[in-house]
């Protein structure tokens, strides 16, 4: 109900094996410490949906307005692109 986070569209969650959580906003992705530190992982245009490697080590950050899948290192965060060109369509 009150804290950083109360203000914020919130739009997916994903845990992590640290007791952290990552969460998506119309424009980032956060990653929430157990302690309850906050930081940006990556920026989008309109994040969306977002899913956790299974070994933890990437975070997959589905970038609607931009039309791309993003892949952001857990231990460096480093952002890539995966998929998408930045156009709207069905074909890469």
């Amino acid at each position: 109900e009150d804290g950083p986070l109360a203000s914020q569209q919130l739009r997916a969650v994903a845990s992590d094996r640290a007791g952290g959580w990552y969460v998506t906003t119309p424009a980032s992705a956060l990653h929430v410490s157990a302690a309850g530190r906050i930081r940006t992982v990556a920026t989008c245009e309109d994040c969306r949906g977002i899913a956790l490697s299974p070994n933890g080590s990437a975070l997959f950050v589905a970038d609607y307005g931009n039309h791309k899948i993003l892949r952001a290192e857990v231990a460096t965060g480093a952002v890539s692109t995966v998929a998408g060109s930045g156009a709207k369509g069905s074909a890469d």
